[in-house]
């Protein structure tokens, strides 16, 4: 028997194929299998994918297997998560746990809404400070803030001759390296003043 928690809802979400089982949702997100009743279900754990809990479920068609993959979170707020506008075609997970399936942790939005909240995501942050370390370590060395003053100031002066490849050696960096300090990919937080173009 299951439990049931107070204000618990479960529904019914239409699965293909022939089969003697029936699959329901909860607003909690808790996914469970039943046969004529709900109340005498059992509580399926589904799986993950990418930090995201699913459920596989396989088809065959002409002796080919045909697998059918349903997110839970999306069951959730397409059942118990009304939409606000009609522009709301993405889902998010208010506290970014991919894994939270509840109705109240999603929240139907927009495109840019979508990319503000995954611009805040703890993960991406991590991985964007993740990427940084390993462009600045990628030559085997982290460089020296005063290293990168001298740098920015020779790479964005309009008068400059010495070509990268040059420059990359001086400084036992790789040019690939350089065109990133360059564009602010890398050290992008330090500001240099450069001189004017000698049109002389």
């Amino acid at each position: 028997m299951i439990r049931f928690y107070p204000n618990e809802e479960f529904r019914e979400f239409k699965v293909e194929g022939n089969r003697t089982k029936r699959y329901a949702i909860s607003n909690l997100g808790r996914l469970i299998s039943f046969t004529d009743d709900i109340k005498n279900g059992t509580l399926l754990k589904g799986s993950l994918a990418d930090g995201y809990r699913i459920l596989r479920l396989d088809n065959w068609k002409n002796g080919v297997k045909i697998p059918q993959y349903f997110l839970l979170y999306k069951l959730v707020a397409e059942y118990f998560v009304p939409k606000t506008d009609e522009n709301q075609e993405y889902i998010i997970h208010l506290d970014f746990s991919r894994d939270n399936d509840k109705a109240a942790n999603l929240k139907w939005v927009n495109y840019e809404e979508k990319m503000e909240h995954y611009r805040k995501s703890p993960h991406v942050i991590a991985g964007r400070k993740k990427t940084l370390s390993h462009n600045i370590k990628a030559d085997g060395r982290k460089l020296k803030e005063t290293t990168v003053i001298r740098l920015k100031k020779i790479l964005l002066d309009p008068n400059r001759k010495t070509r990268m490849k040059i420059l990359a050696k001086q400084f036992g960096v790789s040019e690939m390296q350089l065109y990133r300090i360059k564009s602010g990919e890398n050290w992008g937080h330090i500001k240099v003043h450069v001189r004017p173009k000698n049109d002389n």
